[in-house]
């Protein structure tokens, strides 16, 4: 067995897998079970009365059943292909459920009624699926073996045994089996070895006439209405057309793929569930009013006849004692007995026709109706019975008159004197009895015999009468041997009875209405017919529209995804990757919250670029900055040392020029690090202020009076315009003086040699205003706004190089802002000098220190 199986393996290897990868070597058998399993089920569950064929008969009783398991069966085997990511539990129970379907309708409407199609396709069909549930085959599909193994079955037997397969031929005579069956034997011989051999062209050709093959079955047994062949050889030929058409496996990812599947499975099946209970409902519905209307059919037939023959007693008995006919009778009186007859034979009268026999069974009144037939009828049946059963009204046998016409009779013994007993007959026509309208519904069939020999006396459809009745051969005596009851049964054909029948009190006879329940639930299953075309229509539809939407959603969603692949390109680029947020749904909110983002990225990006750029300017004028005093206190250092180290010595003012110098280099340097440091503390939020009562007009004095011991040169240059008396107010002193000093500094330094700096300090509107006014370089128009911000220099300031970080102004605005004030700057453009003021309140910030 071991050997067995690694040859199977390797020779399905060898037939499906040799071959580049595609839809030939990955169909997977699964897919081809659940469609035939959705198939095969539906039918069962909205149509069960259309499997009324002879090879169902067995099956019939669980049709409902068996097609609920083929259609949870099947919904799980595809639920589980369509999310892999479920548990193995749900496709195993899916499997599971099928293959217990498949086996019972396989050894009932196969094995137990001979049937070589299906004895030899779901054996295949359930052999290759649990092979490719084994590891070897994990992943590998089958259904072209499956195929090409049915097709060649099948070619082998119509070829051999053609009389087997009549069924599948439009000529009774069964002349296109083995043409069919060539077909077969040749396609599946092609598919074989186009496998085999790596050339998918000739497996192509080959599904192409199974296709056409299976197409044609399915054509000739939908001309039988046999719909379980339909949907099984329908299924196989699609399976073939869509390996043709397909050229690869199709890739299950993406949005469109979920809602694909989404819908598959929610529009689908929750219709026909719903549509299969209600289906359900109404056939039982359906099927309780069609016995509710049996009953009465039969309880009304039964009545009719059972008032026909009480009343056919009553006038015979009436008759057969009334003294006049009696005297008539024992007088001979010819005439007044042919009263009597023609009376009982009047068309106000029940009977067709009445005649009087006498104690020998001789006429003495023939019946006009009978064309005044006359003889001796000793050798009748009712004459002998009627002369045997004492004085009751007797029903006879039914029976043919010399005239070959059906005829029951009713029976009556007649004193004739001297022990002497004629027999008065009243008989009923068969053929007037079978004309007479029944009274159940046209749907039914309703039939009237005899119970003593099954003699058919009644009959709706052909009229035929003295038959054994044919329900008896398809229900056996016993079967209506109750008074009154409720059968199904099969006819000759294969087709579902519903059969009710009933006895007519006080005669031998028993009537049976049948119902077709084929034609009786035509209704329910035309109703089904369209709750599965709505089904699939509505599925058809919504799969179509959840491919329209899911290809919007996914264009959308692809172009997020290229806006996000382009938020690392530089700014211009992603400009142009902003998405279009369309509508109000939640894509075009996410895609609008991309473009925020974006935008905010953007911003981010030129904010960093512009850091990094005043991080590389700051740090290549911080190593300028710092190497400027550096190199001459190196120098000056220098030559102190070789001055001291060769004995020579300096003169003191030379001495103090030298160390006048260093200090000046060691001062810049400490105005530098101190203007570092004050730009770390705002930006670490460490910048406070010490506030005390001081005097602005003596500070301000102080810083000029500095200004100019340290730059002779100014001598004269530098003016203070303050008012006569103190400006008292709440300050930090310190960082006042810093403030003052810097923009004093700074008019200086952009200040050509020889132009007048003037400082002012002013009350004006209850708070303390500065000016410092210079003549030097000015500010361009498009540089003031930006004035105060770390690290910046305006164009014609770096042009113009007097050193400095560009954060003096920057440390003043701080400085000035966090004593509650404001600062400003005003040039009329480049070379018209500049003026910076500054606005102080008076005790701003005594309650914010």
């Amino acid at each position: 067995m071991a050997q067995g199986s690694d040859n199977l393996a390797a020779w399905s290897h060898r037939v499906v897998y040799a071959a580049p990868v595609g839809i030939l070597e990955r169909a997977r058998v699964e897919w081809f079970a659940a469609a035939f399993g959705l198939v095969v089920g539906t039918m069962m569950v909205f149509v069960p009365y259309e499997f009324g064929a002879a090879v169902f008969q067995l099956i019939y009783p669980y049709v409902r059943p068996l097609g609920s398991l083929f259609l949870v069966g099947s919904a799980l085997m595809l639920a589980s292909m369509l999310y892999p990511a479920w548990p193995g539990i749900v496709g195993w129970a899916g499997r599971a459920l099928f293959l217990g379907a498949v086996a019972f309708y396989w050894w009932s409407a196969s094995i137990v009624s001979l049937s070589r199609t299906g004895a030899l396709l779901y054996p295949l069909l359930v052999t290759t699926l649990l092979l490719e549930r084994m590891a070897r085959f994990q992943g590998r599909g089958l259904l072209t073996v499956f195929i090409s193994s049915v097709s060649l079955c099948f070619g082998t037997l119509m070829l051999l045994m053609p009389h087997g397969f009549l069924r599948f031929s439009f000529q009774g005579d069964g002349s296109g089996i083995r043409p069919l069956g060539a077909v077969f034997l040749v396609a599946g011989a092609l598919l074989t070895v186009g496998l085999w051999r790596r050339r998918p062209g000739e497996a192509r050709v080959a599904l192409g006439g199974l296709s056409a093959a299976f197409l044609y079955m399915m054509g000739v047994l939908a001309a039988h209405a046999s719909w379980m062949g339909m949907g099984v050889y329908g299924v196989l030929s699609l399976a073939c057309g869509v390996l043709l058409g397909l050229r690869r496996v199709p890739v299950p990812a993406g949005v469109r793929w979920r809602l694909f599947r989404g819908m598959a499975l929610a529009s689908v099946l929750p219709i026909l569930c719903v549509g299969a209970v209600t289906s359900y409902l109404a056939q039982r519905a359906l099927e309780e009013e069609l016995r509710g209307k049996a009953r009465q059919a039969v309880a009304a037939e039964t009545a009719w006849l059972e008032q026909t023959a009480t009343l056919a007693r009553s006038l015979l008995r009436a008759q057969s004692r009334d003294s006049g006919f009696v005297a008539a009778v024992r007088a001979g009186d010819r005439q007044r007995m042919r009263e009597t007859v023609e009376l009982l034979e009047s068309e106000a009268a029940l009977f067709d026709a009445a005649w009087l026999l006498d104690a020998a069974g001789e006429t003495l009144v023939p019946s006009v109706r009978l064309n005044r037939i006359t003889g001796n009828f000793a050798q009748r049946d009712y004459f002998q019975d009627a002369l045997k059963g004492g004085d009751e009204v007797l029903l006879s046998r039914p029976f043919l008159t010399r005239a070959n016409l059906p005829f029951v009779v009713f029976t009556v013994p007649v004193d004739a004197g001297n022990g002497a007993r004629g027999v008065l007959v009243g008989g009923l026509s068969l053929q007037r009895l079978g004309l007479q309208p029944t009274l159940a519904s046209r749907s039914y069939h309703v039939e009237l015999f005899d119970r003593r020999d099954g003699t058919l006396l009644r009959e709706t459809d052909r009229g035929d009468v003295l038959t054994r009745t044919p329900l008896l051969e398809l229900l056996g005596e016993d079967a209506l041997a109750a008074p009154q009851g409720m059968l199904e049964v099969f006819d000759e054909t294969g087709r579902r009875l519903l059969v009710a029948h009933a006895r007519v009190e006080g005669t031998p006879w028993t009537v049976v209405v049948t119902a077709r329940l084929r034609e009786a639930f035509a209704p329910v299953t035309r109703m089904g017919a369209w709750v599965v075309a709505i089904a699939v229509l509505a599925g058809a539809i919504a799969l179509l529209l959840s491919q329209w939407v899911g290809r919007d959603v996914a264009q959308r969603l692809e172009t997020l995804r290229d806006g996000f692949a382009a938020l690392g390109t530089p700014a211009r680029e992603q400009r142009e990757q902003r998405v279009r947020a369309e509508g109000d749904d939640e894509v075009a909110q996410l895609a609008s919250g991309f473009n925020d983002m974006a935008a905010r990225i953007d911003r981010t990006q030129k904010e960093l670029r512009e850091a990094i750029a005043i991080r590389d300017q700051f740090l290549s004028m911080a190593s300028h900055e710092l190497r400027t005093p550096l190199t001459p206190l190196k120098a000056t250092l220098d030559l102190l040392i070789r001055q001291l180290g060769s004995g020579q010595g300096m003169n003191p003012e030379r001495q103090r020029e030298t160390i006048a110098r260093l200090n000046r280099q060691v001062d810049r340097l400490t105005r530098l690090i101190g203007d570092m440091l004050d730009v770390s503390r705002l930006q670490s939020g460490r910048f406070a202020l010490t506030v005390a009562p001081m005097d602005l007009v003596a500070l301000a004095r102080e810083v000029v009076e500095r200004i100019q011991s340290t730059r002779p040169e100014r001598q004269g240059l530098l003016s203070l315009e303050v008012p006569a008396g103190a400006l008292v107010g709440r300050w930090d002193e310190q960082r006042l003086d810093q403030l003052l000093t810097n923009l004093v500094e700074n008019a200086l330094r952009y200040s050509p040699p020889g132009t007048p700096v003037v400082v002012r300090v002013r009350e004006e509107d209850g708070q303390v205003r500065l000016d410092v006014e210079d003549r030097g370089i000015g500010i361009p128009a498009e540089s003031v706004s930006q004035l105060f911000t770390p690290f910046f220099r305006a164009r014609n300031a770096t042009e113009h190089y007097a050193g400095g970080l560009g954060l003096g102004l920057a440390i003043c605005r701080e400085i000035v802002e966090r004593h509650g004030g404001r600062i400003g700057a005003k040039s009329d453009g480049p070379g018209k000098g500049t003026c910076f003021t500054v606005w102080l309140p008076r005790a701003a910030v005594a309650d914010a220190a």
